[in-house]
């Protein structure tokens, strides 16, 4: 099977002040690579980790700071540094979210995973705006969208029951002194 060109990349908006207007920056979005959509990026443009990000590099809070405003200006969800300077933490509601987000991401070739409630997505002192700053807010903005536009309400109720027996499990296992 061949893999789909990636999708067309759209111009960067900006707003009067000068800043990216990311909450505008596309009026739709094509499907998912999940949902057999092209994908954010082709393979060889993926966005792998950057295990040797700084976070005392002057760039890195330059970079920080754009990748937040733009995934909450088009998600609502807030971001922080991790507990890994190579990785942006997004808070999500739900543990399902965040596992769901992490999955379809990594479809789109852009680095994330699921860490309990946070979905983290890849952060560097070298990301440019107008490559991997935008590719990390535009595949947020494209997967939850999707989340909150068209997936199912039954699909993200599972994703919650799944995260409570999870959580009992975990509570048993340690109850029981196993790991």
């Amino acid at each position: 099977m061949t893999e789909q060109q990636p999708m067309a990349a759209a111009p960067i908006k900006y707003r009067d002040d000068g800043e990216v207007d990311w909450a505008n920056m596309w009026e739709n979005f094509c499907g998912l690579a999940l949902e057999g959509g092209p994908p954010h990026r082709g393979v060889e443009a993926s966005i792998p980790i950057q295990i040797k990000a700084n976070s005392q590099h002057p760039n890195y809070m330059q970079v920080y700071a754009e990748l937040c405003r733009g995934i909450y200006e088009v998600s609502g969800l807030s971001a922080h540094i991790s507990e890994a300077a190579e990785w942006l933490a997004i808070e999500c509601p739900i543990v399902g979210q965040a596992q769901w987000l992490a999955g379809a991401i990594n479809q789109e070739h852009v680095a994330a995973q699921a860490n309990g409630q946070q979905l983290w997505v890849p952060i560097h002192q070298d990301f440019s705006l107008k490559s991997e700053i935008k590719s990390v807010i535009t595949v947020v903005a494209k997967t939850t969208h999707y989340w909150t536009e068209h997936l199912p309400q039954s699909v993200k109720q599972s994703f919650a029951i799944q995260a409570q027996f999870s959580n009992i499990g975990q509570k048993l296992k340690r109850l029981f002194g196993r790991n």
